[in-house]
């Protein structure tokens, strides 16, 4: 009998991400805002999330923009961050979560340096005020074929202090839409 390897957290983002952008309403809504060329909807993209979250099978518990404290030893300046999502998998331990930031940009790079960047503040967090047992950053960018998105997010990465570590990184295109989406 060959034991079920149990499902980590990249998997189970992985799985999330990828039904999120299997939904024929997304890549529609993708495709209008492509060729309507239209800016600033990270809003949009993070209530569809939600939306998507609640409609979900795996029922997560999740949450919008929670604060949560900075740990002052590392964040002088400010004090809370509140990532946009905080997320439990139901059978999950009650007290344990995963942090999500979400991100939107007309250059590619740009909205892999604003992930990484995130990724730096949501490591700034108390550890005591809620266990975060990782950190994700989701990202969706205009991109060609030409595009090698491992080598843009391991620069990336690399450029804040962060190992790149590929079995951790998911980075596609959304297909029938002139976008992708990556993962880290």
């Amino acid at each position: 009998m060959t034991m079920k390897k149990p499902q980590t957290d990249f998997d189970y983002m992985q799985n999330l991400v990828e039904d999120f952008f299997k939904r024929a309403s997304i890549k529609s809504a993708l495709r209008v805002i492509a060729n309507q060329s239209i800016t600033g909807w990270e809003v949009w993209f993070q209530i569809e999330f939600a939306r998507f979250l609640t409609e979900h099978e795996s029922e997560p518990e999740w949450l919008r923009e929670y604060p949560l404290e900075y740990d002052w030893r590392k964040e002088k300046h400010r004090s809370y961050f509140k990532p946009d999502f905080i997320i439990r998998k139901k059978g999950w331990a009650l007290d344990r979560y995963i942090a999500l930031e979400m991100k939107q940009h007309a250059q590619t790079g740009n909205c892999l340096s604003n992930m990484a960047a995130d990724l730096v503040k949501v490591a700034r967090i108390r550890e005591s005020q809620l266990n975060v047992r990782s950190i994700w950053a989701l990202g969706v960018f205009p991109t060609d074929e030409d595009s090698n998105l491992e080598e843009m997010i391991q620069t990336k990465l690399e450029a804040i202090g962060q190992s790149y570590y590929s079995d951790r990184v998911l980075a596609a295109r959304i297909n029938k839409t002139p976008f992708s989406y990556a993962l880290f």
